[in-house]
């Protein structure tokens, strides 16, 4: 009988406890999806997209006569508090739990791209897989874009940095990503640049409600941890390429006339460092398999597969030696974070140069090795 009573008790106090747990329902918060931050006039100003409930409910997922999202601005000296200004002024609790992509303008990135990814630490719901992208021009006008396609608007902008990642056009770090190359010696990364286009005329875009679209145009280099020069795609596609953070890609050869489309696969890149005449030298080894996407007007590349190998792996190290001036021999910057190779082969030499790491590596130089094979029996009829 004595359990039966403590069992009895235990059940009410929870019964009674429960209604005292403060709670907020979903349609009260702010689920932000996306994140535009600027600086202007030593002010940071930041704008959020934040999911609509209720553009669900209707008989279809999405009600397509309410805005599936909404945004948000606010001002502060930090991050932090503009968005938490943003958070006061649509009267909803901030929730940055889901959050798929911060987007940073091009002043912020300038300024320092380390004081507008601090925010991250203070919201413990932060996902370390948010996407990381930098604007010309203003970010907040970027929030202001309002995708038809997809559940949510900025799905579409997630998926297209993810397909030109997946196929070794850019670099895409997520902010876990960025946070690592930030603690890195010469503190440097290559973000992509996004631009906002608007259709003329009779040519307007039809991805967005307002005819506006979006598009990556290249990158933006990271040194110190602010942005100190824009790249474009092909250096940003050699970078990829360098880092091993991509297994696909295309290349367009001009051969006897004619232009020859291939695509590469099982792209793998391996870097061995050592020092050899006062110098600090890469080896790079770069594999692929890959296949004709058009099969050419003539039949002469069954003849000469060798030499279509020889070409392609010329166009890959023509890209990532591009890549290698325009960051690491200009600036200085580390983008590849090639200081975690030398750790990983030979710490001692990285102990013995890492005080002068920035212009060794600017001296630094990279013997090639490409491995390329092309099926050709695709040209089989």
């Amino acid at each position: 009988m004595n359990k039966i009573l403590k069992a009895a008790a235990a059940a009410m106090v929870v019964i009674l406890l429960s209604g005292c747990v403060p709670h907020t329902e979903l349609n009260e918060k702010a689920i932000v999806l996306a994140i535009g931050i600027d600086y202007e006039d030593e002010v940071f100003k930041a704008c959020f997209q934040y999911y609509n409930p209720s553009g669900t409910g209707s008989k279809t997922l999405v009600d397509n006569s309410q805005p599936n999202v909404l945004t948000s601005r606010g001002e502060g000296e930090n991050v932090y508090g503009a968005l938490e200004d943003a958070s006061f002024r649509c009267g909803r609790e901030l929730m940055l739990g889901v959050t798929q992509l911060i987007i940073i303008g091009e002043e912020a990135a300038k300024h320092s791209v380390d004081q507008v990814m601090n925010f991250t630490k203070s919201y413990f719901q932060s996902h370390p897989d948010m996407l990381v992208a930098v604007s010309e021009g203003n970010a907040c006008e970027y929030m202001q874009v309002k995708f038809t396609e997809g559940t949510v608007s900025t799905q579409k902008l997630k998926f297209m940095l993810q397909n030109a990642e997946k196929n070794g056009i850019v670099s895409l770090p997520s902010a876990l990503d960025l946070f690592i190359a930030l603690q890195t010696e010469l503190r440097s990364a290559c973000l992509p640049r996004l631009r906002l286009i608007q259709g003329e005329g009779d040519q307007k875009y039809d991805a967005s409600e307002d005819g506006k679209n979006i598009e990556i145009c290249g990158g933006v280099l990271i040194k110190d941890g602010r942005a100190v020069e824009r790249t474009d795609i092909e250096v940003m596609s050699g970078l990829e390429m360098l880092c091993c953070k991509t297994e696909t890609g295309t290349v367009t050869l001009d051969f006897n006339g004619e232009k020859v489309s291939i695509g590469l696969v099982d792209i793998k890149t391996k870097l061995f460092p050592h020092f050899e005449n006062g110098f600090l030298v890469f080896d790079v080894k770069v594999s692929s398999k890959g296949r004709y996407l058009i099969e050419p007007h003539n039949s002469y590349l069954e003849d000469n597969n060798e030499e279509m190998n020889r070409l392609c792996g010329e166009e890959l190290i023509n890209r990532m030696t591009r890549a290698i001036e325009e960051t690491m021999s200009k600036h200085g910057a580390d983008p590849c974070i090639l200081e975690k190779t030398v750790r990983h082969y030979d710490n001692k030499l990285w102990i013995e140069i890492k005080d002068d790491f920035e212009k060794i590596l600017q001296n630094c130089k990279f013997n090639f090795e490409t491995d390329i094979d092309i099926d050709k029996l695709i040209l089989t009829k």
